[in-house]
């Protein structure tokens, strides 16, 4: 029988999820050879697990909010 792993959550109870290559890129709408790219050159922050890399949401949203362009009205 097949168990479900538990997400560790923080203090504050959000949980602490940590996504592949593939699910950063649709996350951030593009392609997993660009987020391979921009963690290698260190632009995505990422967290090595053994040899796969890993992003998490927190961190991924933060990066979001930073190079986001306000637009004039």
């Amino acid at each position: 029988m097949n168990s479900v792993p538990q997400i560790k959550t923080r203090s504050n109870g959000s949980a602490k999820r940590l996504l592949n290559v593939e699910e950063a890129a649709q996350y951030l709408s593009l392609q997993p050879d660009t987020v391979y790219k921009k963690a290698r050159l260190r632009e995505l922050p990422s967290v090595k697990v053994g040899r796969a890399l890993r992003f998490g949401v927190v961190a991924l949203e933060r990066y979001v909010e930073q190079h986001t362009i306000e637009t004039i009205e």
